[in-house]
């Protein structure tokens, strides 16, 4: 059974599958998905079932975009929210402006950088930082509490491992000034299991973190597997 998208207005929403459209279509591989039904699930459902009936505004940064979700997809429905996609991956960044071009999306801007790198020149500049699909919770939240500000939100996207892969998650809170506000379960159309796990800032992160480029990788706060 279908995800029903009743509570995002339709004129939106097709602006979300078009963006599945040219993701399927792009020459960079930008999915492994390539049938469209099963994209809408793989894809749609998972960004936007969580924020059913919800408000998203502020300033948000997408970090690791890769073909532009959920940040495309959360500035489609939600426009009243600014958004900044940021890539390491220029090929990639190039198609995410494409597609925001094509989607006629005017609250999006895109920028090719590290995350470690960008935190220099942006630091608490959001409200709310997004990942899917980027790094283990620690990592993640390493590359993303320094570019939110104070009373900020990181959310992180994340799947069915998600009980086993949140031990790593509690040096890095207290190390980087967040607290763990929500751990949202649901699930797709196809059964599978998902989790939107919301992170709050309360605190200055020191100005320690990032570390440099690859190491929240390298030697991640919650400690190797």
């Amino acid at each position: 059974m279908m995800f029903s998208f009743e509570s995002f207005e339709p004129s939106l929403l097709s602006k979300c599958k078009r963006l599945i459209e040219l993701m399927i279509s792009s020459p960079h591989n930008l999915t492994s998905v390539r049938i469209f039904e099963r994209a809408v699930t793989v894809h749609l459902e998972d960004v936007l079932i969580p924020f059913t009936n919800a408000m998203l505004t502020g300033s948000c940064v997408d970090i690791g975009s890769g073909g532009g979700i959920p940040g495309l997809v959360l500035a489609a429905v939600f426009p009243k929210s600014s958004w900044l996609l940021l890539d390491s991956i220029g090929k990639k960044t190039q198609e995410i402006e494409r597609f925001a071009r094509e989607m006629e999306l005017s609250n999006v801007t895109v920028k090719t950088a590290r995350a470690e790198e960008f935190a220099l020149e942006e630091r608490e500049s959001f409200d709310s930082a997004f990942l899917r699909a980027v790094a283990r919770c620690d990592v993640s939240m390493e590359l993303a509490a320094p570019l939110v500000k104070i009373g900020g939100s990181i959310f992180l996207y994340k799947g069915p491992g998600w009980n086993e892969e949140k031990r790593f998650a509690s040096v890095a809170e207290e190390r980087l000034g967040l607290r763990l506000s929500q751990e949202k379960e649901y699930c797709l159309s196809d059964g599978s299991a998902r989790f939107l796990v919301v992170y709050e800032k309360e605190v200055e992160t020191p100005r320690e973190f990032p570390r440099r480029v690859g190491m929240a990788s390298k030697s991640p706060l919650g400690g190797s597997k």
